[in-house]
């Protein structure tokens, strides 16, 4: 006999519905094996699908695995925002809506702020680990043929680390970001040689660093193309802190999803200090679409 399993559907880094980044959520999994959460995530087809359990931790409001359609993964940042969003407007804060929530992910505790506007969630910010740097792009004109775009127009880049592996790219103008076309085969390889989830391209919108144009590429992971992407927008934060010799703070405006008909918006802030990252916030909003039930 099957069971009725309830799940919601939010839009992430967004303010307005069929925008940024989709995600279901499953508040209630219940007693769901690896292989049927599995199922369920390629079933939905999401760039993830997320599950709530009891947390083990004192500290945590909940435990959160999160599902490409391919695989378990232990981090992700429109998940985190999303499921965040789910919890906060479950019926046991309907008294007191919560500033803050720790989550249990795969990585550890990651702790995220909501802030309200009256009754309503405007924003969700994530604080997440601290970046690592990795070795340098390896070869400008794989990455360029990964996605059709000319060797020239690629500034360089390299692997960075905060609970996944990223490459972040720069290319030279927002205009080859706009231009890049996936050649899969490529893509996979270079993800490969890297040993990373996916493929952050970005170029810089102005002089200062601040606005940002982005996309990104996971085909490892059955996400030919995310149309927001948490984790990497904070790797792509700590990357540009980097090459900008670690300024007391970097506010980041992320754009990111237009090329695929999801605009999304995110923002990413960097604290350091004496030559170190000592923060990384990801922000965004998050907007309630949809719910219903699927047969298990």
């Amino acid at each position: 006999m099957s069971r009725k399993l309830a799940f919601e559907i939010v839009d992430v880094f967004t303010n307005k519905p069929f925008r940024g980044n989709q995600l279901a959520v499953f508040p209630s999994p219940g007693k769901l094996t690896k292989k049927q959460m599995q199922s369920i995530a390629c079933e939905m087809n999401y760039s993830e699908t997320t599950f709530i359990f009891p947390s083990k931790s004192k500290e945590a409001v909940a435990a959160v695995r999160i599902f490409t359609p391919a695989e378990e993964i232990p981090f992700a940042g429109h998940p985190t925002l999303g499921t965040a969003f789910v919890i906060a407007n479950q019926a046991k804060f309907k008294k007191k809506k919560p500033s803050n929530l720790v989550l249990e992910l795969g990585v550890g505790a990651i702790g995220v702020d909501i802030q309200y506007a009256g009754k309503k969630i405007k924003m969700i910010t994530m604080h997440q680990p601290i970046p690592r740097f990795g070795s340098a792009l390896q070869n400008r004109g794989q990455a360029a043929r990964a996605l059709g775009i000319r060797g020239i127009d690629i500034l360089g880049g390299g692997v960075v680390s905060n609970g996944m592996d990223f490459l972040v790219v720069e290319a030279v103008s927002s205009k080859a970001v706009e231009q890049a076309r996936v050649n899969i085969d490529e893509l996979v390889r270079i993800v490969t040689r890297h040993n990373t989830v996916g493929f952050s391209l970005f170029a810089r919108l102005n002089e200062t660093g601040t606005s940002i144009h982005t996309r990104f590429f996971a085909p490892t992971l059955s996400v030919i193309e995310d149309p927001a992407t948490g984790s990497a927008a904070g790797a792509l934060g700590g990357y540009l802190a980097r090459i900008l010799k670690f300024p007391r703070k970097l506010n980041l405006k992320l754009q990111q999803g237009a090329e695929i008909g999801r605009p999304s918006s995110i923002n990413v802030n960097v604290a350091c200090d004496r030559g170190m990252i000592q923060a990384v916030d990801v922000s965004g909003g998050v907007v309630g679409v949809g719910e219903g039930t699927i047969y298990i």
